[in-house]
């Protein structure tokens, strides 16, 4: 990477975080009651997250820095983030297999939980059948392995909403053709409530 070192960040937070430790203060409980996930936190100060702007800011508050340090890790992450877009862009012209524009599996005849995870097999499909690893990075961290595993080939069930709509986009499912997979979805959660379904056009409770 040119002009811009990825663990430049991490290393600048972990020595923040060590140096708070060492003052008797607590920057690892103060990000977990903040609503950081542990998980998150401790990618972050190796390197194998880029945390937002807004998580960066959050895991800064109350850490013994100044504005000026405060400013200058955000425009680190700025610069960092501004590099990888940008080699992602090269290297998805570059790898990415070709994804039709049309096509795609329709999900409106769906019915059940179990025709829904058949038809996100036929997605994965129709997309380059793109890895489990492929799928975690496109998604920007959104899905998990072991998400995309269980969505696949798992106990059928409705999925979880932002993990759903990560997947289809990380398959190639463009934004002018996701109301119908977002209407499939919401029916399907509806008809196992009848109060809820009765209030939604044309989600009929199971």
């Amino acid at each position: 990477m040119v002009g811009v070192d990825t663990y430049a960040l991490a290393v600048r937070l972990k020595a923040i975080f060590d140096k708070d430790v060492q003052a008797g203060r607590q920057p690892y409980r103060r990000a977990l009651q903040a609503g950081i996930d542990e998980d998150v936190v401790d990618r972050i100060l190796v390197g194998r997250r880029i945390p937002s702007a807004s998580t960066l800011d959050t895991l800064l508050d109350g850490v013994l820095i100044t504005d000026k340090e405060r400013a200058e890790l955000q425009a680190m992450r700025s610069s960092i983030i501004r590099i990888l877009k940008a080699e992602r862009g090269e290297e998805a012209v570059r790898r990415e297999p070709y994804v039709p524009k049309s096509g795609q599996p329709d999900p409106i005849g769906i019915s059940s939980p179990l025709e829904l995870q058949q038809a996100l097999q036929a997605v994965h499909v129709w997309g380059g059948r793109p890895s489990l690893r492929k799928l975690e990075r496109r998604s920007d961290g959104v899905l998990r392995r072991s998400t995309v595993s269980d969505m696949l080939r798992g106990e059928p069930a409705v999925p979880d909403y932002d993990r759903y709509l990560a997947f289809l986009g990380a398959c190639g499912v463009d934004n002018a053709s996701l109301d119908a997979w977002v209407y499939t979805w919401r029916r399907l959660s509806a008809q196992k409530q009848p109060k809820i379904a009765s209030w939604a056009g044309g989600m009929t409770p199971a």
